[in-house]
């Protein structure tokens, strides 16, 4: 008997401490980018960590700290900002019931790129399940610089 109440006891424990197998994901994409672009602002991996993942849930669930950790780091380099706008949705980005397309206006360095957010449903809420980091540019580079030339390249003709 005191066996079961302690197994009792500590089912009780987990639920309180994290009951359910889904955390709470924003509401709508557009709260769950604004909070993720915020959370680059503040440099908070923790924040982007919980805003980022797929349908299984937060990467962070599933995915090795470590790598976890680097690809985090590597999108709050190519995302860094002075403001961000988030677009209104097209109509195409909201043909998939589980899945929409949120674009993002940056403001760095002088550049305004867009950038494509592909939003995943996680239980009632949101997560971001990849971002075009392509479209944000080079962090390092103002709009219009030319890549550094390869002096090894040749001409190209």
């Amino acid at each position: 008997m005191a066996q079961a109440r302690h197994v009792l006891g500590g089912v009780l424990l987990l639920a309180a401490c994290g009951g359910s197998s889904r955390a709470l994901a924003p509401e709508s994409p557009e709260a769950a980018v604004r909070g993720f672009m915020n959370a680059v602002r503040t440099g908070s991996l923790a924040a982007m960590g919980d805003l980022w993942g797929s349908a299984r849930g937060p990467a962070g669930r599933y995915m090795p700290a470590q790598e976890l950790e680097q690809r985090l780091i590597v999108m709050r380099t190519y995302l860094a900002h002075e403001q961000f706008e988030v677009l209104p949705p097209s109509v195409e980005a909201q043909r998939l019931a589980d899945q929409r397309v949120i674009e993002v206006r940056l403001q760095r360095k002088g550049c305004t790129p867009v950038v494509p957010f592909t939003m995943v449903r996680y239980g009632d809420g949101w997560l971001i399940e990849r971002v075009d980091l392509a479209a944000a540019g080079n962090p390092e580079r103002r709009c219009g610089q030319p890549p550094p030339r390869n002096p090894s390249s040749g001409s190209g003709v």
